[in-house]
């Protein structure tokens, strides 16, 4: 691994030839006071002796919250869907109102709804910020994700606009529990033919966090179950299930004492953008290469180089960024299998990211790497995202390269223990990479992620700053090293 500078090469750039809801409508168990004022009067008669003051007294306690308990919910369970008393009908329909139609006057009195958007651990305030943008309220960052309101059409914008976020998530049903049975009767107590169409399959997915039930399978085989008999008591029949690749995915996840029930609606999750056509040895996601360029306080208009590569996904999201494309333009969603979904309001929506789109331009976007077949790899990726002519690529070993500017920012993953590679010989592979940043690269800044104690020990170099992160389930950190000339102290 000689660093001689006779030998190294400089990056070329050219690039390598192509190898190949509705101001709420008013709700069905609403009074309606107008038409009360329009009745014909009645004489007068004893309090006592008045017909319509249970009625009246019930419609006065609306809107009903969810059912904070097993009990609460249990009332509702035996009974037909046209059997149920009036106050049961209204309690689930406040409590989880049927999809409506958007209307066509506008969203501004669309009921809000909660909605939860996870994403890799060490991204929940970047994430806080990205949702804001995009127009979510009331953003509160949580452990792995960060909750907000709005309307459906929101969490549909969110989908197609996220970079950072995994899932979105549509709170459904919440409350506390304390055995399978009163999740059960939780499950039951929600609208489910108001949410899908029977002919949807779905899956159930349960999270458990400190819960003292002794099976989550189980638990999950009772959610299944509530769903289906639900389904078959209002209109004979069960959805099917299909573990795989659902159409309506469900989350349950449990707490110490509480439960929360979710719909998926983003079904595959976002970092699949559906650009990826190669992928390399050790990928990294979507959204925490992403989250990488937002930590590192990258911009459209800074250079960036990512010395080593692999299949392109930091050079790929940048492109990305930088270009204001939607990250979800080019797949589907769960959302679309649901009630709720308006095909209208989503093709305005996907007309309008369009819009917002600037033309491919080449960029300050550089990429290297020593293999030959990951130099193809992000090359074909880049083409299939529609941004190869953005980015210059070449095939070289960045411990024998030079800079293509003489300033700019380093975002990279570099291989390390868990991942690839002996241990001796990463040791001296760090060492090497710090020797290289301190020789050539002055006037930079390398924002560097790994997940091996040695790597901030040999590199030789010391950080600025060192943000945690996850990768997957792999406790990494994003070292920052600002590069001068002469002593990096």
């Amino acid at each position: 691994m000689s660093s001689s500078n006779s030998d190294r090469p400089k990056i070329s750039l050219k690039r390598p030839a192509a190898t190949p809801s509705e101001p709420a409508t008013p709700s069905k168990f609403r009074p309606k006071l107008g038409d009360r004022r329009a009745a014909k009067p009645r004489p007068a008669k004893p309090a006592e002796s008045t017909q319509d003051k249970p009625v009246t007294k019930s419609r006065k306690q609306r809107p009903i919250p969810p059912p904070s308990s097993g009990e609460a919910a249990s009332s509702k369970m035996g009974q037909g869907e046209g059997a149920r008393p009036n106050s049961s009908a209204s309690r689930d329909q406040a409590s989880h109102p049927h999809p409506r139609p958007l209307p066509r006057g506008g969203r501004e009195n669309a009921p809000r709804q909660r909605f939860f958007v996870s994403c890799p651990r060490g991204l929940e305030d970047e994430l806080a910020q990205e949702l804001a943008k995009i127009g979510a309220g009331d953003q509160l960052p949580a452990r792995g994700g960060v909750t907000f309101l709005g309307d459906i059409p929101l969490a549909w914008k969110v989908n197609l606009w996220s970079r950072l976020g995994i899932r979105v998530l549509w709170q459904v049903g919440e409350g506390h529990y304390r055995t399978e049975d009163d999740l059960y009767e939780a499950a039951m107590a929600i609208h489910w033919p108001g949410l899908f169409d029977v002919s949807k399959s779905i899956a159930v997915t349960t999270v458990g966090k400190s819960s003292p039930l002794k099976s989550l399978n189980f638990v999950t085989l009772r959610i299944k179950d509530a769903v289906c008999d639900r389904f078959r008591a209002a209109v004979g029949e069960r959805p099917s299930v299909e573990t795989r690749d659902p159409q309506v995915p469900i989350t349950l996840f449990l707490s110490e004492e509480r439960y929360t029930l979710y719909l998926d609606l983003s079904g595959a999750p976002l970092n699949r953008r559906g650009y990826r056509v190669e992928a390399a040895a050790a990928p990294l996601n979507e959204n925490l290469a992403a989250g990488l360029l937002k930590l590192a306080g990258w911009t459209p208009e800074m250079p960036l180089y990512d010395p080593m590569m692999g299949g392109g996904t930091i050079l790929l999201e940048a492109a990305l960024m930088a270009l204001n494309v939607a990250p979800g333009l080019k797949r589907h969603f769960a959302f679309e299998n649901l009630a709720s979904f308006d095909m209208i309001e989503w093709q305005r929506l996907r007309k309008n990211a369009q819009a917002e789109a600037q033309d491919a331009r080449p960029l300050p976007i550089f990429g290297s790497d020593i293999d030959p077949l990951m130099v193809r790899a992000a090359g074909l990726n880049l083409k299939a995202a529609g941004v190869f002519d953005c980015v210059r690529l070449m095939e070289a070993d960045f411990l024998n390269v030079d800079p293509p500017l003489p300033e700019g920012l380093i975002v990279s993953n570099p291989p390390y223990g868990v991942r690839l590679g002996q241990e001796d010989d990463l040791i001296a592979f760090y060492r090497a990479v710090g020797d290289n940043l301190k020789q050539h690269f002055p006037g930079w800044t390398a924002c560097m992620i790994s997940g091996d104690p040695e790597f901030p020990r040999n590199i030789g170099l010391s950080a600025n700053r060192r943000t945690p992160l996850f990768n997957g389930p792999l406790e990494c950190r994003l070292y920052e090293y600002r590069l001068v000339a002469g002593s990096n102290r």
